[in-house]
Parts: structure tokens; sequence; C-alpha cells
């Protein structure tokens, strides 16, 4: 039998609906609708866990996934990856799951989760170019309508907010309804695969941190983020020796 958190398969689909809700609102505050960064992985992934019963979870997911997604900035023409839709079905998927398995959000299972879940940020950033492509279609036929006179021609622009709404919120449903499953693999990991999991989440930290030092666009950037990756891995290790 699959685990499912408390409150069974009823409480799954509300968790289901909660996450699609705010995962569609982030992927509207993305294009600019609110411009109150609820689409940042710092702020999204602690709150959608929050809303899902763990924002300490969300927490744990968001910090790293932002430091990697910190150098994307989305200006004219550059679409880079979407890290609100990995950052909120990740959480979506993640934090369930370990409310399932009574862990909570640890490293195997946020290794999981990512390993399952990263190609979204690619598939996000082609979802963002149809959008830009309806949301020009969409332009011409507002403008079309003002030339003939239509006063609801201001209105039209709105719609183009459904679609990045609604992948967002079915994808982040569907991290709901997928929670059991990766509960269950994380359970079923052997002696062999939880270290292994746990080392690439700490791997996962080293990356978010030297991505996070290349960012700031500095001749140095390489060596400081080499220099960074090495400590994080170097203080892993040494706290993983103290225990």
């Amino acid at each position: 039998m699959l685990p499912l958190p408390a409150g069974g398969a009823p409480h799954l689909f509300l968790l289901m609906a909660i996450a699609a809700l705010i995962g569609g609102l982030s992927a509207i505050e993305r294009k600019g609708a609110f411009q109150l960064m609820l689409s940042r992985p710092i702020v999204l992934a602690p709150l959608l866990g929050w809303a899902l019963g763990d924002a300490q979870g969300g927490l744990v997911l968001g910090i790293p996934l932002e430091l990697l997604f910190l150098g994307g900035v989305n200006l004219g023409g550059s679409l880079p990856d979407n890290e609100s839709l990995l950052a909120g079905a990740l959480t979506a998927m993640v934090v369930p799951a370990g409310l399932a398995t009574r862990t909570g959000v640890d490293g195997p299972l946020a290794a999981l989760g990512l390993a399952l879940l990263l190609p979204l940020a690619l598939f996000g950033r082609r979802l963002d170019r149809a959008s830009e492509e309806r949301n020009t279609q969409l332009m011409e036929e507002a403008l079309s309508r003002a030339a003939r006179g239509d006063p609801c021609a201001a209105q039209v622009n709105l719609r183009g907010l459904l679609l990045p709404f609604g992948a967002a919120a079915g994808i982040c449903a569907l991290g709901v309804l997928a929670s059991p499953l990766v509960a269950l693999a994380r359970l079923k990991c052997g002696a062999l695969a939880l270290p292994a999991l746990e080392g690439s989440w700490h791997v996962v930290w080293a990356v978010a941190a030297a991505c996070a030092v290349r960012a700031i666009r500095d001749p140095r950037a390489p060596a400081l983020a080499a220099i960074c990756a090495v400590t994080v891995v170097a203080i892993t290790l040494a706290f993983r020796g103290l225990r």
C-alpha cells in the first residue's frame, strides 16, 4: 500500500488543490502580474511548503534552488530556465512525500525529487516561449479590436495569463499526486542508496553555491565559484565526520 500523509486520500486531494492554486499564482506573478517575488524559489518553496504542512521542508528545497538559478534574468528575448515551475513542482511532490514517510524533507528525498523533476526547468522555458507567442497573437487581436472601437479590447491581454496559470497549476497538482510513489521509493532505498542520495544532495548545495558566486559577473567569479564549491564539500565532509 502506498504511504499517504495523515488524513489519507481526501487530504491528498486537498493538498493537490492547494498546490495547484499557489503554483498557478506564482506563474502569473512571474509574468509580472503582482511583483511580490512570489515566483522566486526562496519565497515560493517555503510558502508552498507551509501551505502543504511543512514550511521548513520547503525552505530546505528553496535555498539551493534559489542559488542555482540566481543568474537567470527574463529580459527581452532572453528566456532563462523556469525556476518557478521547478520549485513549485518539487515542493508539491517532496513535502507531502516527507509527511507520508515521517522523515520530513531529508537529503535522500530531496535529491530523489530533484533528479526526477530537474528537466521541468527546461520544459518551463519552452512553455514560456509558447506563452510569449500566444501573447503576441493576443496583442494583435487587441489592437485590431481597439481599431474597430471595441471597448473590451483592453481585457484581451488577460487571457494571456491562462496558459502559464493552467500549466503550472496542473503540474503542481500532479506533483502532489505522485508524492506517494516518491515516498515509497524513499522507503525502499537500501543501505547503499541512502548515503549516495545524501551525498548527491550535498553536491547540489556545492553546485548551487558555485552558481550563486558565478552570477556576480566578476572576472574572478569562476575561481571564487570553484573555491566556494570546494568549501561547501569540505564543510559537509567535516560535519559528517563529527557525527
